[in-house]
């Protein structure tokens, strides 16, 4: 029987490091620092990957070592599935991609399954990656995403962690494609999420991520973003902080002076709610645009009979860009976006 154990002491030599890695600029405010004290189950003897045919739709659902794939996502014809298990190489090395300087790079340490997948043709419907934890767990989860040219994708990202879940997704986009990804957190009031998206956008690839959140005890929510000649890249988001911890961070390495990014995030602030955002452009600004937009609204600051009216019209150009192109397989991306405009 698995004991509750520290992330301190589970991480050993590695916990050095991490522990300086998280008292960096970008994390400040975010008492990261605290979570090495706390205990957790730590999964370390799931590693697998079920295609499960009780799943309906273009779903994976990730809790840490643990995928199930729907039989429909493994058996697309333009989606090919692959995970590290499999690779036979003696050459890799998953703690190679390991970066302090990334809190969620732990991930490399703790999770030896890592899932791709390569999309090779046009899919006409969303793909759905949902993440989870159990109560008193701490999942870590690697996955890569590689879009191929020419091609126009959307995934959902669905989180839902009862207590710790870290994740690590790489998007690659091949020169000329486009990802249009929207990521819901509804996390219970327990969870604590890690989420790293390393985004390498190729040559007059379209990027566009909006993510809808509400606040759990504490969520890190941090993008790097690798901007190549011509690209475009936008990041939207709500944040309904319900009185809690969200933080978000955006990277942007500049491969070229020929880029665009924007972002325009909303924040719906309550109680004692703490959401910031962390903005950083390392060399060359873009020659096209960069434009960075956070703004907030105070709840108790607004009459109690007004408030759901102007949230509403604070949120509603964005909540409008919130809309699957495809019109098959989108029952379960509105159903996350009706669950989120719930304002109790």
């Amino acid at each position: 029987m698995s004991e509750l154990i520290p992330i301190k002491a589970f991480l050993g030599k590695y916990y050095t490091e991490l522990n300086y890695s998280s008292i960096q600029d970008k994390y400040k405010n975010t008492k990261l620092d605290t979570f090495f004290e706390q205990r957790f189950f730590i999964q370390n003897n799931k590693a697998q990957m079920i295609v499960d045919p009780s799943i309906t739709g273009l779903v994976a659902i990730i809790s840490g070592n643990e995928i199930h794939i729907s039989k429909e996502l493994y058996d697309h014809p333009s989606i090919v599935i692959t995970n590290s298990l499999e690779n036979k190489s003696q050459n890799s090395n998953p703690r190679s991609l390991y970066n302090p300087e990334v809190f969620s790079t732990m991930a490399y340490l703790v999770c030896q399954n890592h899932t791709m997948f390569q999309i090779v043709g046009e899919v006409d419907e969303p793909i759905y990656l949902k993440y989870r934890s159990d109560y008193e767990t701490f999942y870590n989860s690697v996955i890569i995403v590689e879009i191929t040219g020419e091609l126009e994708v959307e995934i959902i990202e669905e989180i839902e962690s009862c207590s710790a879940l870290n994740a690590v997704n790489n998007y690659i986009l091949h020169p000329t494609s486009k990802l249009n990804l929207t990521t819901f957190y509804q996390n219970h009031i327990s969870g604590i999420s890690f989420f790293f998206r390393n985004i390498i956008a190729q040559n007059d690839s379209d990027f566009n991520h909006i993510v809808l959140g509400k606040g759990s005890s504490n969520i890190i929510d941090e993008n790097k973003l690798q901007a190549h000649s011509q690209t475009k890249s936008e990041f939207l988001g709500v944040i309904n902080s319900d009185g809690k911890k969200f933080h978000s961070i955006l990277c942007v390495q500049p491969a070229s002076e020929k880029y665009s990014v924007n972002v325009d995030y909303r924040d719906i602030l309550s109680g004692n709610s703490d959401v910031t955002f962390f903005p950083v452009i390392l060399g060359q600004e873009p020659d096209d645009s960069a434009t960075i937009t956070v703004s907030g609204v105070t709840l108790e600051e607004i009459p109690e009979e007004d408030r759901e009216e102007e949230v509403k019209k604070y949120i509603d150009d964005i909540i409008d860009r919130a809309t699957p192109e495809r019109m098959v397989g989108v029952k379960r991306f509105y159903e996350n976006k009706t669950k989120f405009l719930h304002f109790p």
